[in-house]
């Protein structure tokens, strides 16, 4: 499948790659201007939300939790996919609803 891109009036998220909480830290993150919980829509016909990692997440965890008021993500027991990069606790990235 291709890779997915936002068609949702948004200039620049990349769906696929994560801000490290270091990155975060320092400024020199990509996505620094998103805020916790920003939606977008992709070709995919999926829902992204961005989020940040509140524990270890696996690239590509198919169960993810996104809180609903918080925006922290789990690595259990939800309807999401995280990305498809490993997440340490702190970093951000964009979680695909696993749905549609």
């Amino acid at each position: 499948m291709a890779t997915p891109f936002t068609d949702t009036p948004k200039i620049g998220p990349s769906l696929r790659t994560i801000d490290t909480a270091a990155q975060l830290a320092d400024g020199t993150a990509n996505g620094s201007s998103h805020r916790l919980g920003s939606q977008i829509w992709a070709n995919d016909g999926k829902r992204y939300v961005y989020a940040q990692a509140n524990a270890a997440i696996t690239a590509s965890t198919a169960v993810a939790t996104v809180s609903a008021t918080t925006f922290l993500a789990t690595a259990s027991g939800g309807a999401y996919t995280s990305p498809p990069v490993t997440m340490a606790s702190g970093d951000r990235g964009w979680f695909a609803a696993a749905s549609v």
